[in-house]
């Protein structure tokens, strides 16, 4: 297809779009346009009425009556016009309830009109052409429509003709016919140019045209079609925006070689209220490509459980934390702690929250975890605390194999004593944040964790109920694979993966909460509670995704470089073992331990030894002391900094 000439700005047309601007931005200037294009049609129809009644022979008889009657109908159209609000409208957005509202506006003119002509002195009652009336009608109708419709198109070509330059957008279209006719009529104010072609669910309108735009096909021809046409951005529309079409509509591109970006609107509510805009039509991430709906959770329980309590939320500035901030704000509790020993993160969140929730109390309170004092200190400012949410821990699985004593004094000795300053205070409720990395672990992070979930369910039953909530990878959070891949993207590539074989559980960092919450509040004291992760996901196919979504093609403009497995690292990911006896719960996608780790007669987590050894900072022997206390057969562990799966 050749693209047509460049067009450039000359002096009349700056000058004629200095003028539009003038008479759209003016309300007074606008309406007396309207008014005087008005009184001009109705003149100008009201002649060719008259000549095309009496075949253009108009007797001095007849141009008598035609100047006689005219200002009467002049005057009430205008009044008419004004009572129908047509010299508010805008021209540009004429659409058919506007149409509607005019013809309606005519007709009661026309009769308002002929009821006033048969009232006057019987001369003109009797001479008048009834004729007349029906053509003055059908000619204003013309005339109304025609000038509105013109207004409407001339804005249309001169706001979305562009020159096709290097670079520019070619946007192809994937939707219903009906959803994207509501997108064409506000593309040009969504900054949306060049639209190419539309991709529909119907072959049989295969063909058609749809606001000047050919309708190219089905999604089944959507490879071809993108490569045809040179489109470079894809704006997909419900219902393809769900996971399995939009994973369908990514693979065909890359299959087709079409390196293109992919858009999505959220919401047809948007489109069809005309908020639409730039920023409401988003990127597609990897998130909308997870193929697994969100568990769906009735958060009445959780709004009845927190409304009105003291919660205390530790890491609060990091990925879970801040977003469990978020939506414990939401909740309207009586007061909200915020934990966390980084300063910048902490003053990040507290402006966050205090600019979005203004009336909520916030205690931003910097500590650390692993200081009890610090956190006696935070409850007592609270005036006591009845729920808290543990989320500070280290959690990068390589950097964790060089820090061991870092690693056992944050993940456990700070659970540890985080956990017994809640029960000595009378906390109503405690819930560590786990991970699906202390399931089987290979990693000194994944031992720590263990640990940190048997040293909680430790703690005998009393006032404070403990519950632990386990999780896979988070997309998006700090640390994660998919902002790593994004940067190296970004930097023209490689992007690392380990092996082609690597496969790990994703959940959205909102999903992740939602499980944390609703553990919170109906998890008993001794639970871990888990949520159905659905497949796991091969990393090397998440790189490729986000490579594709990026608009560049894999190993052809990103190259995939595979480095192994590094310490600590293993293939495959569980969430649960066979012999930890899970239980469906009654909430959606729930599941809750019936074995808890540390209730099959593993050894007893003796923390002074771990206190001992971590002051000592003695390596070896706690990696020695995660092999006696956490290994399975499986999985033999040695002193090392590799730990190493036994296949």
């Amino acid at each position: 297809m050749t693209p047509p000439p460049p067009v450039t700005a000359t002096a009349e047309t700056r000058w004629i779009d200095r003028v539009a601007h003038t008479i759209a931005t003016s309300v007074p200037i606008r309406r007396l346009l309207i008014a005087t294009w008005h009184v001009l049609g109705v003149y100008v129809t009201y002649l060719a009425a008259f000549i095309i009644r009496f075949d253009g022979q108009l007797s001095h008889e007849v141009w008598s009556l035609l100047w006689n009657t005219l200002p009467i109908l002049i005057v009430v159209y205008l009044a008419v016009f004004a009572q129908f609000r047509l010299y508010s409208g805008m021209w540009s957005y004429f659409s058919v309830d506007d149409l509607g509202r005019m013809g309606l506006a005519l007709a009661t003119g026309t009769a308002i009109f002929s009821a006033t002509i048969f009232a006057l002195h019987d001369t003109i009652a009797d001479s008048y052409p009834r004729s007349i009336i029906p053509l003055e009608f059908l000619l204003m109708s013309v005339w109304m429509t025609g000038g509105r419709f013109a207004v409407r198109y001339w804005r249309q070509r001169r706001g979305g003709s562009a020159p096709d330059e290097p670079g520019q957008q070619r946007i192809l279209v994937i939707g219903r016919t009906d959803d994207a006719d509501l997108l064409l009529r506000v593309a040009r104010q969504a900054g949306l140019r060049t639209i190419v072609g539309i991709v529909t669910d119907d072959a049989a309108q295969t063909g058609l045209r749809l606001h000047g735009i050919t309708i190219r096909g089905t999604v089944a021809d959507l490879g071809v079609n993108a490569k045809t046409l040179r489109a470079n951005l894809i704006l997909v529309l419900p219902p393809f925006n769900r996971p399995r079409q939009l994973n369908e509509i990514v693979e065909q591109c890359a299959a087709a070689g079409v390196a293109c970006s992919f858009r999505t609107v959220p919401s047809l509510g948007d489109l069809a209220g005309g908020q639409i805009s730039a920023s409401s039509i988003r990127e597609v991430d990897v998130e909308d490509l997870l193929g697994r709906g969100p568990a769906r959770f009735d958060r009445t329980e959780v709004r009845h459980y927190l409304k009105g309590k003291r919660v205390l939320i530790t890491g609060a500035g990091g990925s879970i934390g801040s977003e469990l901030c978020r939506q414990v704000a939401s909740y309207e509790p009586a007061c909200l702690v915020l934990f966390e020993l980084s300063e910048f993160a902490l003053y990040s969140i507290e402006q966050e929250l205090h600019a979005s929730r203004p009336s909520l109390k916030l205690l931003p309170c910097a500590g650390d975890v692993r200081q009890p004092d610090d956190i006696e200190a935070a409850i007592r400012a609270a005036g006591g605390v009845d729920v808290i949410y543990h989320a500070a821990a280290y959690k990068h699985v390589p950097l964790m194999e060089g820090n061991v004593p870092a690693c056992f004094r944050t993940n456990v000795l700070g659970t540890a004593r985080l956990a017994r300053v809640a029960r000595d205070h009378g906390v109503d409720r405690f819930v560590l944040i786990s991970s699906d990395k202390a399931v089987h672990p290979t990693s000194i992070m994944g031992a720590t964790k263990h640990l940190a979930e048997r040293v909680v369910n430790a703690f005998p039953p009393g006032r404070t109920s403990f519950v632990s909530v386990r999780f896979g990878n988070v997309l998006g959070s700090s640390g994660s694979v998919v902002p790593l891949f994004k940067q190296q993207i970004a930097a023209g590539g490689p992007v690392t993966v380990t092996t082609p074989d690597v496969r790990r559980f994703f959940m959205t960092i909102p999903e992740a909460v939602d499980l944390v919450l609703m553990a919170g509040t109906v998890g008993r004291n001794g639970d871990i509670m888990v949520l159905e992760m659905g497949d796991s996901i091969r990393i090397v196919d998440l790189a490729r995704r986000l490579i594709e979504l990026s608009g560049l093609v894999p190993d052809r403009d990103i190259r995939i470089a595979f480095t192994g497995l590094r310490p600590g690292e293993k293939e495959y990911e569980e969430v649960m073992t066979a012999d930890e006896n899970v239980l469906r719960t009654a909430y959606d996608k729930i599941w809750v331990l019936s074995k808890p780790p540390g209730s099959n007669g593993a050894p007893h987590v003796d923390l002074e030894r771990i206190q001992d050894l971590v002051t000592a900072h003695d390596e070896p022997a706690l990696r020695q002391l995660a092999a006696e206390w956490v290994l399975d057969h499986h999985f033999p562990w040695t002193s090392t900094n590799r730990l190493k799966e036994n296949v």
